[in-house]
């Protein structure tokens, strides 16, 4: 482990557990002496609230490949408006400590797997980022339900709504500077681990929208778990928390079959690798290639996900040529040429009835009608136009350049640079050539990048 790595992860865990040691003396002491609430009484409540975190935790789930779900956060917020500073980072702490949590790698984390450091860093990343929220909103006026004269058990829920309702500025603004605060911790390790240089600004303001956007709706629910918490007590919070569970099960056999269509995506392209060598590691690299013009040119998920499983089969119609044809040492003559030119019109007609990969036929079909409108098929041209097709067009031809052939030896990556900006504007649409260019030099040096960039 780098130097800069240990002294980071080691300043982030003695902030965090130190904090939470002195929070816990301090607010405690505060609770005992100056409210006159025994510490005794409001443990259990305390206790439920990390064993509930700890149970939302794992049950978090993943809503596409770069992000998840989970509303554990709504259980720490809730326990940091009821109780405080001190019991939020308890909630916290258990949260990461206690919960069982599959990330899709085969087998599910938790704290007797992952090491120690790891489990720490987490935990540490999780109080301070809950209390940073805490500290926010107290600073701009808000109180705590313990401080504030609401009867336990009261029925008085719409009170106590409307009493968040008049602090929503402190509430919004402490919601923003958690997101801040976790995504910095966050991209600082992976920063201190690899030493790589941070991901563009742009790249890194989309994730925090998004995490701003969700955050604020589960600090919503937050309040309300709060309020049904304080007004009516323990058993109305776990019949409240029903059908979250029963959406969170649903929404898991949803994404079971999104997986199965990931895998038959992979068994294709698996089956186009065992009939023609060239093929291996091919789709694997345009479809890093893909990633990289999509991250540059701002494209959202969902745009940059059919770009993805494009990329993985745009050549899945080479298993209807033939093998001769396929592994012929030398160049092609005019008629195998034609024969071998049929393969995205293969492709788009194996793939055309499998209703998850509509958008992706499209840009199968057309990956070799380039920006001018030539190349083939010559039907192709409308699905030519959209900015996916010709996306994967340039990433296609990019590695075709770069990669050793029979009758050729592969270009150098700048040799494939200076086919790009020969050809931009004819074969290549400019805006696409530009932000590949500038993604390969920005990433060129990364570790992850290394294998494609051999």
């Amino acid at each position: 482990m780098r130097k800069t790595a240990v002294i980071y992860i080691a300043f982030c865990i003695s902030l965090g557990l130190g904090l939470l040691v002195f929070l816990s003396i301090r607010d405690f002491n505060y609770l005992s002496a100056t409210l006159g609430r025994r510490v005794a009484d409001i443990i259990p409540g305390i206790l439920f609230l990390s064993a509930l975190a700890a149970i939302a935790e794992s049950q978090s789930f993943a809503i596409d490949e770069n992000k998840a779900l989970s509303i554990a956060f709504a259980i720490s917020f809730s326990a940091l408006i009821i109780y405080g500073l001190a019991a939020a980072a308890w909630v916290a702490f258990c949260t990461v400590f206690f919960s069982v949590v599959d990330f899709g790698r085969g087998y599910k984390e938790h704290v007797f797997n992952t090491p120690l450091y790891k489990t720490l860093m987490n935990a540490s990343n999780y109080i301070i980022s809950v209390l940073a929220v805490g500290f926010v909103y107290k600073q701009l006026g808000g109180s705590f339900l313990i401080e504030l004269p609401f009867p336990e058990k009261s029925g008085q829920f719409g009170t106590i709504i409307i009493y968040f309702g008049q602090k929503m500025l402190p509430i919004l603004t402490g919601l923003v500077v958690y997101v801040l605060v976790n995504n910095l911790m966050i991209m600082f390790y992976f920063l201190a681990m690899s030493g790589a240089k941070p991901n563009s600004l742009r790249e890194w303001l989309r994730i925090f929208q998004w995490s701003v956007l969700s955050m604020i709706l589960i600090g919503l629910l937050g309040i309300v778990l709060a309020a049904i918490y304080w007004a009516f007590g323990i058993l109305s919070v776990i019949l409240f928390f029903g059908p979250f569970l029963m959406f969170r099960y649903a929404y898991a056999g949803f994404t079971s079959i999104q997986k199965g269509y990931i895998d038959t995506i992979k068994a294709f392209s698996a089956a186009l690798e065992a009939k023609d060598p060239y093929t291996i590691g091919h789709a694997r690299r345009v479809e890093k290639y893909c990633e990289i013009i999509a991250s540059e040119m701002n494209l959202s998920s969902n745009r940059t996900k059919v770009l993805k499983y494009a990329s993985l089969l745009h050549d899945i119609g080479k298993i209807g040529i033939r093998e001769s044809i396929l592994n012929k040492p030398d160049e092609l003559n005019d008629d195998e040429t034609l024969e071998i030119q049929k393969h995205p019109i293969i492709g788009a007609q194996m793939l055309g009835n499998i209703q998850f990969l509509k958008r992706e036929v499209k840009l199968i079909r057309a990956h070799h009608v380039y920006y001018d409108g030539s190349g083939y098929p010559e039907d192709a041209v409308d699905e030519a136009q959209l900015l996916e097709t010709q996306i994967l067009c340039v990433a296609d031809s990019f590695d075709a350049m770069t990669s050793d052939r029979a009758y050729r030896p592969a270009m150098s990556m700048e040799e494939a640079i200076d086919e790009l900006l020969r050809y931009s504007g004819t074969q290549f649409a400019p805006e696409v050539v530009t932000a590949f260019i500038r993604g390969l030099n920005k990433r060129k040096n990364r570790e992850e990048f290394q294998d494609i960039f051999k």
